[in-house]
């Protein structure tokens, strides 16, 4: 296929940091202005298929971490779910791997940080107990040994005990309160959605001496 020539080069209106280039036959590609800069391009250069090809790439390269760059602008993310959501963007595996391992060089993406910074927001905030927590940290795919050891560090600090005992104490149960066996019964039913052990429930009943 003949060579194609700049008929114009300019800035993106949206994203500032891409330039569009017209060819002479009326399409037009987009590249990245580092690319640009690099490259020299000027009105009335010609290029061929293959550098057209090149500098899609690397718009698509610049376009993954770009769409990265802004999930991260709203919240850490998982290794796992940063790949599961740049894959629904339609981003191919080679574009993917290539801006996971550049999130990661940055220190962009860390599992241990965002495993801990999930466990703690989750445990604080909902109180919830060590099964509810497993289900919802499975979902990043975390390493096993990295989830078990920030499932033991959170509830180290956070312990089951006392979580629960906020709970009686929101719901304005005291201690050696006489309760029914359906209220007790839906209590525990309670107790165990938000993920807590029966071992940890009884244990707490026994203390506060719920009966």
């Amino acid at each position: 296929m003949a060579n194609r020539k700049i008929i114009k080069i300019k800035r993106s209106i949206r994203y500032s940091d891409r330039i569009i280039i017209i060819l002479d036959d009326k399409s037009v590609f987009r590249i990245p202005e580092d690319v640009f800069v690099l490259n020299i391009l000027n009105e009335g250069d010609e290029v061929t298929t293959k550098e057209i090809k090149s500098y899609g790439k690397k718009m698509r390269l610049q376009e993954a971490r770009d769409s990265a760059n802004r999930l991260l602008g709203f919240r850490m993310r998982s290794i796992f779910e940063m790949k599961r959501r740049l894959k629904e963007k339609d981003f191919d595996q080679e574009e993917i791997d290539y801006t996971i391992q550049n999130l990661i060089n940055k220190k962009f993406l860390n599992d241990e940080e965002f495993g801990r910074a999930f466990v703690k927001e989750k445990v604080r905030n909902k109180k919830i107990g060590p099964r509810a927590l497993k289900k919802e940290i499975y979902q990043h795919n975390l390493p096993t040994e990295l989830t078990e050891s920030l499932i033991q560090e959170v509830y180290d600090e956070y312990s089951p005990k006392a979580l629960i005992e906020s709970h009686l104490t929101k719901k304005r149960i005291k201690r050696k309160t006489i309760i029914t066996e359906k209220d007790k019964k839906r209590l525990t039913d309670f107790l165990i959605r938000k993920g807590f052990y029966w071992d940890s429930i009884r244990d707490v009943y026994h203390d506060w001496e719920l009966i």
